[in-house]
């Protein structure tokens, strides 16, 4: 009977402190209260400035200088 009763006196604990916390919740959670038409803001996205790209007039372009790798196949050591 001394099991039995520790057992209860755990759960009796476990749900005091459940609602406590729900009552501390509740104290520091705003109340949800719902918006008139008036209050809603519509938010349009404004238009981003366009990326600016200048090229000075003379430059040369760069060319492909480089020579492209052969593919060579290559054994692994597996």
């Amino acid at each position: 009977m001394n099991r039995n009763v520790t057992i209860v006196v755990v759960i009796l604990v476990l749900v005091v402190i459940a609602g406590y916390m729900i009552w501390i919740r509740s104290k520091y959670q705003a109340p949800m209260t719902p918006k008139s038409q008036e209050e809603v803001q519509i938010v349009e996205p404004s238009p981003s400035p366009s990326p600016v790209v200048s090229a000075t007039p003379g430059t040369k372009e760069a060319t492909g200088s480089t020579k492209p790798k052969a593919a060579t196949s290559s054994s692994s050591g597996r």
